[in-house]
């Protein structure tokens, strides 16, 4: 190589593997790698591009410039966290109702998880979306007993008529029991009571699956 170590004059150098750059020989001096600080130069710029536009609300520009930089960097958290705030508009769609947005966030919130990089801010959303799913799942709940009760009123109102030869509206309250019946069952009743009944979560899993 013709580099010159800059602190003690050593001609000769290797690849640190561990620390994945040049060093010197005699010293351990890193040798810097012009077309390396240009890379750098470019990450630091796009970088701060990016949180420009996520400090705008401009959710989608962030996301775009950040999602190159993840590919070259994959273990740099903070682009994770970037744009896991870009996509869920800093924290601030509880709902996730766009589908792209909910597949992005829940990829950056795994790689997150596994980099150890899990931040507060990131525990308090995954608690919110939680409650609301729970308060979701209780709304459902509610109107599962409601149709309950009609079916059970169906059914006592059209034996009654039945029995007094009133066949034409028993056969119409049979009706209504059976569509009562069709809410009760297309709402899938033992799939909310196992959700209700269910532990509290660890709200540094994957909130999006």
């Amino acid at each position: 190589m013709d580099h010159i170590c800059s602190r003690c004059g050593c001609s000769s150098f290797h690849y640190n593997r561990s620390r994945m750059r040049m060093e010197c020989d005699s010293c351990g001096h890193p040798v810097y790698d012009p077309q390396q600080d240009q890379q750098l130069m470019q990450y630091d710029r796009t970088y701060s591009q990016a949180m420009s536009h996520l400090a705008a609300g401009n959710w989608e520009q962030t996301i775009v410039l950040l999602r190159p930089l993840m590919s070259q960097y994959p273990t740099e958290k903070k682009l994770y966290l970037a744009v896991l705030r870009a996509a869920t508009q800093d924290f601030g769609d509880i709902d996730m109702d766009n589908t792209a947005n909910r597949t992005i966030a829940s990829e950056a919130w795994d790689k997150l998880v596994r980099l150890n990089g899990v931040t507060s801010e990131m525990i308090r959303y995954g608690r919110q979306r939680y409650e609301k799913h729970r308060d979701e799942l209780n709304g459902q709940k509610t109107r599962i007993l409601a149709w309950i009760f009609a079916a059970a009123f169906c059914s006592i109102i059209a034996g009654v008529l039945f029995g007094t030869e009133c066949y034409f509206i028993a056969v119409l309250c049979t009706g209504g029991l059976a569509g009562c019946l069709y809410k009760v069952f297309s709402s899938r009743p033992v799939k909310v009571i196992n959700q209700l009944m269910s532990s509290v979560p660890n709200y540094q899993n994957n909130p999006f699956i």
